[in-house]
């Protein structure tokens, strides 16, 4: 007896060496979680993340794997002879917490996002971004002869003197820490551009707020903002249905109640995965068609004028007096959107590779993502993972059953596509591994009618690295992989190429023409398809602890248990090196292809913006470059001419500095973080009186976690069993 109590003692000690909180967070794996332990307790509200591993069902020390079968004292099974157990086990279930299960995957903990197009910007008067010689898109000021556009650049032209100087007599500049084109703050509103939605918030830079006074307000205007009219609210929920029918055979090689003994254990399954979007569009989207082929930048006055100026020849900017002449608006969503390589609604537009989604549940389901999808329930029945063990009785008598068994886990399920989010998925997501399992019985209580027992069945699997195509967000950057990037600087010097078409006609010294805009390539390419790759995933160790009180009756059969489960966050490595070349499109220009590195599927920030548009030109003056300064005086046999931005070296220059690194890769938000769950459960059986041993019971659990990493879920069971 003392023994025995001796390895009770002991079993219970065990319950500590599984992870505890502050052990599930901290792991040897180099992409250390984000989240933070103290005081015994973690911040298990998890989001971001682009897939969760789900337990699977029927595994070694699980409720309705291990319930009346695992012990040999339990069962009455003490025979000086071989022999054998067999169960088959039906059983299903489904998780709850819909809404929280769903958020695990939606950006910066949010079970409610407003997908909107509008942004709310600062006083650009008073937050003047741009140079005055680089503010009017059909002028040929000399914009530092360089045809980029940097925020927070300055200049100044003296109209009189004909010249450009780089020391100012004004200048309009920013503080490149504080000025935002897009200013909001919320991260549960989504810029829908994205999603080939409508179209992003575009930027004019000449506006309507000029004065007629020739200063600085005749260039920078305070309406220059175009905001698409689209609306529409998502509450995702997620729901994971499956059944199926476990089988497991034990049998005992020896002759003698202490003895080697061999295990096999699998299960059939169906699992059924869905998210529900639960879209509700207030506010449908202005299409892009034809409708709006001229429609200039709503709430401002984005005609621009050109003037006779002085005999310098230079172009000015007039609100009053003059002969003028009128240019095409460089906020003509033609020249901005159609036939630009943008999905849009235009029938007519053959560029177009797909439809334009109409809304978010469009959008999720569009090919022209690879990856990513939110679409439809996602089904599949496949062979689990198959248990192989062998093991020994140590102890076997009257009042005690102790045993301990190594085994590997023979993947047989499917692995996850990145295709959809939250894939069905059968097994262990195909992980070989190895595992210990031990149980240990103790009579409690032996009485006339009834028996009670406690039981103790422990289960520590080491799962084995895979190459699994996963998708990751950036650092500090949570659904990224949903924002429009340049797969490469061939796409994106290919689409400068095409938007750099400029015409001039009837230019002269006292007329100097008017400039035509090309159309700005936006072939953009869905960061989903660049940020989903494959990785080499370990999810190392996970452990199961299955405590239970038995009660064992000539017929009537009980348990009552409580199990706990633990594993380490799943550690990914990029199973080839990223090749630094996609980066972010920016796209609040009209005219204009971009790159701005500082985004966010929330904000449309220009504060690092980069742009090289073609309604932003510069003069070559007598096809001299840089420009001289002084300025020289135009010589009237040889017109000013608006060049083309054919310079690709000047092109160029910036997108290196704008590609997204390697190291800016956020690997945690393609695993499963570590988690702890608890089960609590109950089973209720009934054993025939047959040579057989013929039992058949039915139970039910219920699984929860203080986070969403792990799914919370019922499941119940019935369970019948023989031996022989």
């Amino acid at each position: 007896m003392k023994k025995q109590f001796f390895l009770l003692s002991l079993l219970l000690a065990s319950v500590k060496v599984l992870p505890t909180c502050e052990t599930a967070c901290a792991t040897t794996c180099s992409t250390d979680t984000e989240k933070k332990c103290s005081g015994g307790r973690c911040d298990v509200s998890d989001h971001g993340h682009t897939f969760r591993s789900v337990r699977p069902e029927f595994q070694s020390a699980s409720p309705e794997h291990a319930s009346l079968f695992n012990s040999f004292a339990v069962t009455d099974l003490q025979e000086n002879d071989k022999n054998g157990r067999l169960q088959v086990s039906v059983f299903g279930g489904k998780n709850t917490k819909g809404s929280a299960s769903a958020a695990y995957y939606l950006p910066y903990g949010h079970t409610t996002l407003t997908f909107d197009g509008s942004v709310t910007t600062q006083p650009f008067a008073s937050n003047a971004a741009e140079s005055v010689v680089q503010a009017n898109a059909a002028v040929a000021f000399a914009a530092n002869a360089v045809p980029q556009v940097y925020f927070g650049g300055e200049g100044a032209v003296d109209s009189t003197a004909g010249t450009f100087d780089s020391t100012p007599n004004f200048s309009i500049s920013t503080d490149p820490v504080t000025y935002e084109f897009d200013v909001n703050t919320d991260t549960s509103k989504i810029l829908p551009w994205n999603f080939g939605i409508t179209f992003a918030a575009l930027f004019e830079p000449l506006g309507a707020a000029a004065t007629g006074t020739g200063g600085v307000d005749d260039y920078v205007g305070s309406g220059l903002i175009t905001n698409p009219g689209f609306k529409s609210t998502v509450s995702p929920t997620y729901r994971r249905w499956h059944v199926g029918a476990g089988l497991s055979l034990r049998y005992h090689f020896s002759d003698e109640p202490n003895g080697w003994y061999g295990k096999v254990s699998t299960a059939v399954q169906h699992v059924r995965s869905k998210i529900c979007l639960n879209e509700n569009v207030s506010t449908e989207k202005l299409k892009l068609d034809t409708d709006l082929a001229t429609a200039n930048i709503t709430g401002t006055a984005v005609v621009t004028s050109v003037q006779t100026a002085t005999a310098q020849g230079l172009n000015t900017v007039s609100v009053a007096g003059g002969a003028q002449s009128t240019v095409t608006p460089v906020g003509s969503l033609r020249d901005a959107y159609l036939n630009s390589g943008f999905p849009t609604d235009n029938p007519d537009d053959t560029t177009d590779a797909t439809p334009a989604p109409s809304n978010v549940t469009e959008a999720f389901a569009q090919n022209a993502w690879n990856y990513g999808k939110i679409c439809g329930e996602q089904r599949i029945t496949r062979l689990a993972d198959i248990e192989l063990s062998i093991g020994k009785l140590w102890v076997c008598n009257d009042s005690a059953s102790t045993s301990f068994e190594v085994g590997v886990v023979a993947p047989a399920g499917n692995k996850p596509s990145a295709v959809n989010v939250a894939p069905a998925v059968v097994g262990n997501n195909q992980h070989a591994g190895l595992r210990l399992g031990s149980t240990a019985s103790f009579m409690v209580s032996d009485g006339d009618d009834y028996k009670t027992w406690l039981r103790f069945d422990c289960d520590t699997r080491y799962l084995f690295r895979n190459t699994q195509k996963r998708s990751f967000d950036l650092l500090g950057n949570e659904w990224s992989r949903y924002m429009m990037v340049w797969k490469n600087k061939e796409a994106y010097t290919t689409a400068l190429a095409a938007a750099n078409t400029i015409t001039t006609s009837g230019a002269s010294a006292t007329a100097p023409g008017v400039v035509g805009t090309g159309t700005a390539q936006r072939t953009y390419t869905p960061g989903i398809n660049v940020f989903t790759t494959d990785m080499y995933v370990r999810p190392q160790f996970q452990c199961r602890l299955n405590k239970a009180l038995v009660v064992s009756g000539e017929k009537f059969r009980a348990e009552l248990g409580w199990n706990v489960s633990a594993r380490q966050k799943e550690c990914l490595e990029l199973a080839s090196a990223w090749d630094n070349a996609p980066a972010f499109a920016d796209s609040s220009y009209v005219g204009g292809v971009g790159l701005n590195n500082n985004r966010k599927i929330y904000n449309d920030s220009q504060t690092t913006a980069y742009n090289t548009v073609s309604s932003l030109t510069r003069t070559v003056w007598d096809q001299q470059d840089p420009v001289p300064n002084p300025m020289p005086a135009v010589n009237t046999a040889a017109p000013v001419f608006l060049a083309t931005l054919g310079d690709n070296t000047l092109q160029d220059s910036g997108y290196d500095n704008f590609t997204i690194k390697e190291a800016q890769i956020d690997l945690n938000s393609a695993g499963t973080p570590a988690s702890v769950t608890n089960t609590p459960y109950l089973v209720l059986g009934y054993a025939f009186d047959c040579d057989c041993k013929p039992q058949f019971s039915v139970g039910g659990s219920y699984e929860f976690s203080a986070g969403n990493a792990a799914l919370n879920q019922w499941l119940v069971w019935g369970k019948f069993e023989v031996a022989f």
